[in-house]
């Protein structure tokens, strides 16, 4: 029976598989990202409760020109800034670990301090970071560090660092460097105190499954054409383009037996995902103008 997970900034859908041919093995090593450090990454952003995230946020990319020799190296970097930021006050942190095109790994983190980032203190973060890696060859003008303003700014670093597939070349197993084959370690983690909300499971027949699908499918399409009609630069206008073909071929699968039973996961609002499904499993599915006001759905 199709189940349907619904999260507070997100949506994840499937049928289950009906057996197990083979019991699944423990995980040794981790060699880059994979599905499933890709779906309990988005997962737990799906979660997040931004209005009650305290303190003030801070969103930064921190890369180095060359590739560390070894996975340990680069782990150890990793830890040591955890441990500095850690030592000065940090609430919460989340981090992810991607590729540059040339295969040198970057640091993608969102981290909140219990009071706004002094000049001094980011200055001496990026001079921290530059001493850490000088013999990677960093530059400190490669750095970036923004603030994260309000919920807005969570979902706009959201949007923007943590919520790619496999497909994308930051995450793709052939970036990985051949020394670190098989043994990359952790690609995403999380510390401090974190507000999330708990999941609202719902099991849907499969004529519901199919209406909630294509509602799905609609309502993305209509929130990319707002997004493209708001869009104020080129860029920004080229993004929502993208993410109205991405909406139309969401459900596209050549294959009819998996078309029928394929899953589903987006970025869709819990109290738009609710709507969605009460008209989905009704008597009929609500024809809904959503092109004129998607988020009311």
């Amino acid at each position: 029976m199709p189940v349907v997970k619904s999260y507070r900034n997100g949506v994840t859908a499937g049928c289950a598989p009906r057996n197990k041919p083979h019991e699944s093995a423990k995980r040794s090593t981790v060699g880059g990202w994979s599905k499933s450090s890709t779906r309990g990454n988005q997962t737990f952003l799906y979660s997040v409760d931004a209005p009650r995230l305290t303190g003030h946020g801070y969103a930064a990319t921190l890369t180095v020109r060359d590739s560390p020799p070894t996975s340990a190296e680069w782990h150890r970097i990793r830890r040591s800034v955890i441990e500095w930021l850690r030592r000065r006050g940090m609430v919460r942190l989340h981090w992810i670990i991607e590729w540059q095109r040339r295969g040198a790994p970057h640091f993608h983190m969102a981290f909140w301090l219990p009071e706004p980032m002094s000049r001094d203190f980011f200055f001496e973060f990026l001079d921290y970071w530059r001493r850490l890696t000088a013999h990677l060859g960093t530059s400190i003008r490669s750095q970036h560090v923004t603030p994260i303003d309000n919920a807005k700014g969570w979902f706009e670093y959201v949007s923007k660092h943590a919520a790619r597939g496999l497909s994308n070349y930051q995450r793709n197993p052939e970036r990985v460097p051949p020394e670190w084959q098989g043994k990359t370690g952790r690609m995403w983690g999380k510390l401090g105190d974190w507000p999330t909300d708990d999941e609202i499971r719902l099991d849907v027949g499969m004529k519901a499954y199919h209406r909630y699908r294509r509602l799905c499918r609609r309502w993305r399409i209509a929130d990319a054409r707002r997004a493209h009609r708001l869009a104020k630069t080129s860029e920004t206008r080229r993004q929502a383009r993208r993410r109205i073909t991405s909406a139309r071929t969401m459900l596209a699968c050549p294959d009819p037996k998996r078309s029928a039973v394929r899953g589903l996961s987006e970025w869709i609002p819990q109290e738009v995902n609710l709507t969605l499904l009460t008209h989905a499993v009704g008597d009929g599915c609500a024809r809904q103008e959503f092109d004129e006001n998607p988020s009311a759905a």
